[in-house]
């Protein structure tokens, strides 16, 4: 995989550059060691090596490690939500609103769930506290297990009240995991006719070939 192949030569070359810098280049060491973990995560570890818990906190140890990365990250999503001219939260159904990561105070009033699929963010505590809240860790532009995903969204299906799903930017891993949801709470008949409803709410949505994959077999396993 892509992510695996561009994680991994990050942090050879980093590791590389401190070996010859050597002195002050030894820091470079703790970025080298941030993007190793994130190619293990994306060979075949998955989301737990970012350490992320159940109630959106990630485990100190995680943070730690991963912080050269997360700084990275967290930055790029900052100035993305700066910049950005999309809406901060698109309703795709009655009941179903999707989106980007939340900061405190940007919630919809009313929301009774919020469904958290980001797995490099911790969710803003005023968030977590602000209505029922579920964790489903997916790496950026991946996929879970289906027997992992099926009995979280028959739960969330059954929940009165708005429920809002969100990753990152709420493109991906949001399409793909709404789209399911739909056909859990049957209000859209397949795979293919529910992504087209979240794609019509929030047209920025792209979901990789994996993601296509796993949103088909989510949504006969959910019929």
């Amino acid at each position: 995989m892509k992510y695996t192949f561009v994680f991994t030569t990050a942090a050879v070359l980093l590791a590389f550059l401190a070996q010859r810098i050597q002195g002050a280049g030894w820091l470079l060491l703790w970025p080298s060691v941030s993007f190793a973990v994130v190619a293990v995560a994306y060979a075949g570890v998955g989301a737990r090596a970012f350490g992320k818990q159940a109630d959106g906190r990630m485990r100190p140890g995680a943070v730690l490690a991963l912080l050269p990365f997360l700084l990275l990250t967290w930055g790029t999503w900052h100035l993305a939500r700066r910049v950005s001219r999309e809406r901060v939260l698109d309703e795709v159904t009655p009941g179903v609103l999707v989106g980007r990561r939340l900061l405190p105070g940007e919630l919809p009033a009313g929301v009774s769930a919020v469904l958290d699929l980001t797995s490099e963010f911790i969710e803003p505590e005023g968030i977590r506290s602000a209505c029922r809240y579920v964790s489903l860790p997916i790496l950026d532009a991946s996929t879970l297990p289906v027997e992992r995903v099926v009995p979280v969204l028959r739960e969330l299906a059954a929940l009165p009240g708005p429920l809002y799903v969100h990753c990152a930017q709420g493109h991906g891993r949001t399409g793909m995991i709404a789209a399911a949801l739909l056909v859990a709470r049957g209000d859209a008949p397949d795979a293919k006719t529910a992504l087209a409803r979240v794609r019509q709410a929030r047209p920025a949505v792209r979901l990789s070939v994996q993601q296509e994959r796993a949103l088909d077999a989510l949504a006969a396993a959910l019929v």
